[in-house]
């Protein structure tokens, strides 16, 4: 090559050098560095709406009292807002009624929650007859409490009635009575004897209680309805009182309950 050529070759090549810019390594990180930061902020945006706020409560532990609604208060917080709200939810009180028969019946007199009393004042066992008047036992007049307590345990309703039906010539001061809802009617004051018979055991008392509501049952029939005087064989106890619970294995498969003090399941 020439001279001439090689001068004209090495100023061509010291023109295009000049015309390209060479690539700046500090700006290229300074566009990285900004990039990143970008992209940063970006994120911690994204995580700050996502995040939900933290929802905080009070709990209250109460009594429920059957009958009455009971009334719940939550706090909650909104997550879009921050905004705090209160909200009131009632919920309704458990009206079933509490389980009866002959088994809270017994359990009330095994726990001594049952307060057996009878009739105390003497102007309110008064019978009047066509020779005089007198004053009778209280054994057969269950006090008003007593029998309330009697007819809630089993169900059943207080209703007055004569212990012995109504003699010619003479008044006698009406007893409180327990109808169950069988239609069973039986003298609250032969049920409260029981009362205090919680030593006796489980068995026992359903054999006692069912006999008393039987027997007495049949015999309040014949005395507001008359015909034949029931008769019942020794340690009768007849079926169990239908609607009412029992406690396990007081009752026998024919349906009858057992009575311990006979040893057999008695007919």
């Amino acid at each position: 090559m020439g001279l001439a050529a090689a001068a004209a070759t090495r100023q061509t090549s010291a023109g295009t050098a000049a015309a390209t810019p060479a690539i700046s390594t500090e700006s290229t990180d300074a566009s990285a560095a900004t990039q990143a930061a970008a992209a940063a902020a970006t994120a911690a945006s994204t995580t700050t709406a996502t995040t939900p706020a933290t929802t905080t409560g009070t709990t209250t532990t109460g009594t429920t009292t059957t009958g009455t609604p009971s009334t719940a208060t939550a706090t909650t917080s909104t997550a879009k807002t921050g905004a705090t709200t209160t909200t009131t939810t009632t919920t309704p009180a458990d009206t079933t009624p509490a389980q009866t028969g002959i088994s809270a019946l017994i359990a009330a007199i095994q726990n001594g929650s049952l307060t057996a009393t009878n009739v105390t004042d003497p102007t309110q066992l008064s019978v009047s007859t066509s020779w005089g008047t007198y004053t009778v036992s209280n054994f057969y007049y269950a006090s008003d409490d007593t029998a309330n307590q009697l007819a809630q345990l089993l169900g059943g309703t207080v209703v007055q009635l004569p212990p012995f039906g109504q003699g010619k010539g003479s008044t006698e001061p009406l007893a409180n009575f327990i109808q169950l809802p069988n239609g069973q009617t039986v003298n609250a004051a032969c049920l409260a004897y029981y009362a205090q018979g919680a030593g006796c055991g489980t068995g026992q008392l359903a054999a006692d209680l069912t006999q008393t509501i039987n027997e007495g049952a049949a015999m309040t029939n014949y005395y507001q309805n008359g015909g034949a005087m029931p008769l019942f064989p020794i340690g009768y106890t007849g079926p169990a009182i239908s609607g009412m619970t029992y406690p396990a294995g007081t009752v026998a498969a024919d349906g009858t309950v057992i009575n311990p003090a006979m040893g057999t399941t008695s007919t």
